[in-house]
């Protein structure tokens, strides 16, 4: 059995090199603050790799890349709740999708003003696979993801978004032995403020 490692896949390079076209400059006198009743909409991208914690029994090298379209709003000035969608594309073991909604999930920011913002977010929701591996024994799973995070703060225009969150799927014990996924993930991408409440 082979060491799992996290090799990131080319997508991954694009994905920061079109984070990085944006031309976006970070000014002390730019920065904007979280406040209550704000509105985001934002399209995050990465990768992910299996790895096998203590406490669970994946063994398969799963890699895919990851889509993330988001929206969320503001119900204190640290947190921010949110839905998003889970688009993967698995490379391996085998070519398969993924498609499901992360409609439970939060984010809560450790400051509320600066140029960059760190946050410690998690969701959950339901996921359907077409991938065949020992640790997955049927096609509509339950997805839970937790991990922290960097949001870019500005007055105005897209604010770059980097994540990592380790992503588990599993079927909560309603079918076989339910084993379950465990992976490495990292995104970013760029959030939008539409509307803000005064």
């Amino acid at each position: 059995m082979s060491a799992v490692m996290f090799r990131p896949p080319a997508t991954v390079l694009l994905v920061a090199a079109m984070c990085l076209n944006l031309g976006v400059t970070i000014a002390r006198g730019d920065e904007g603050s979280f406040e209550k009743g704000t509105r985001t909409r934002g399209l995050a991208g990465g990768a992910g790799h299996t790895w096998r914690p203590i406490f669970g029994k994946t063994t398969s090298d799963i890699t895919f890349v990851a889509f993330s379209p988001r929206m969320g709003w503001f119900v204190t000035d640290r947190i921010e709740l949110y839905g998003e969608g889970t688009l993967f594309l698995y490379t391996e073991p085998e070519v398969a999708g993924a498609a499901g909604l992360g409609g439970l999930s939060g984010r809560y920011y450790l400051r509320t003003s600066g140029a960059w913002i760190p946050y410690v977010h998690g969701g959950a929701g339901l996921l359907w696979t077409s991938l065949d591996v020992p640790e997955i024994d049927r096609i509509f799973n339950f997805q839970l993801f937790v991990g922290v995070g960097l949001r870019q703060t500005r007055a105005r225009g897209p604010r770059l978004v980097f994540e990592f969150r380790n992503h588990h799927i599993s079927n909560a014990g309603t079918a076989g032995k339910n084993l379950g996924i465990n992976a490495a993930t990292v995104l970013g991408g760029v959030e939008w403020v539409l509307r803000q409440e005064r």
